[in-house]
């Protein structure tokens, strides 16, 4: 079924680094017109020396409220392109994607997939109310009280004494979550990527990982990492 293109989004910004502004565009189709579900996204850039245009389909994109955002995050002075969707799933996760643009062509600097690849995570439940969250990669562990879970939740896995009644182990979420902030002002932003910290199930949240970016040479590395609690 030929369904109808619509614009989504729309930034003007340098990203050609000629010093002229450019317009950028994030256009989509409906496939259900009753929801707000966009798919077949693509990415128009309009050159504004030339008035040019070259378009690239984006797989990955499609979900809710695609957004384009442009800022610098190199040491270029040229802008980059963040397109940030949201997946509408229960589990809350972005897809969240930065390009540079030269000579009509993408590179992709970040993607959910690669930074959730970078890290390996365990996540395990503690005797005496307590759950360690360990980021094997980085070396750093984080030790959670669960005391504020209360008593009817406590009692499920634990027994009077405090010890476990059997191993109970969580995960850590795709991010859900990827924000630029020029954390130095100097012009030139970095990437803030959150990850919920899960228990038992998806809706029993243990915390969030806050994790913020700065570009390096030739690709994003953490400049630390913190473990937000409820």
């Amino acid at each position: 079924m030929n369904r109808e293109r619509k614009l989504i989004d729309q930034q003007v910004g340098d990203v050609t680094g000629d010093g002229i502004p450019d317009v950028v565009s994030l256009t989509g189709t409906n496939p259900f017109p009753d929801t707000p579900l966009v798919d077949q996204v693509v990415l128009t850039i309009k050159d504004g020396r030339d008035h040019n245009e070259v378009s690239f389909a984006l797989p990955g994109s499609s979900g809710y409220n695609p957004t384009l955002y442009l800022g610098r995050f190199t040491s270029q002075n040229v802008k980059e392109i963040l397109v940030r969707t949201d997946s509408g799933g229960s589990g809350g996760i972005t897809y969240d994607f930065l390009y540079s643009y030269d000579q009509q062509n993408l590179r992709l600097l970040f993607d959910n997939e690669s930074f959730t690849n970078a890290f390996t995570y365990t996540v395990k439940y503690l005797d005496y109310y307590q759950a360690e969250i360990r980021n094997e990669t980085l070396n750093k562990t984080y030790i959670v009280s669960l005391l504020y879970k209360g008593e009817e939740y406590l009692s499920e896995i634990y027994n009077s004494d405090g010890k476990l009644k059997e191993p109970i182990s969580g995960y850590v979420n795709a991010p859900g979550g990827v924000y630029p902030i020029d954390y130095q002002r100097d012009g030139i932003d970095e990437l803030l990527v959150y990850q919920r910290v899960v228990g038992r199930y998806n809706a029993d949240g243990l915390g969030v990982l806050s994790t913020p970016l700065q570009w390096r040479s030739d690709g994003f590395v953490p400049m630390y990492q913190t473990l937000c609690i409820y």
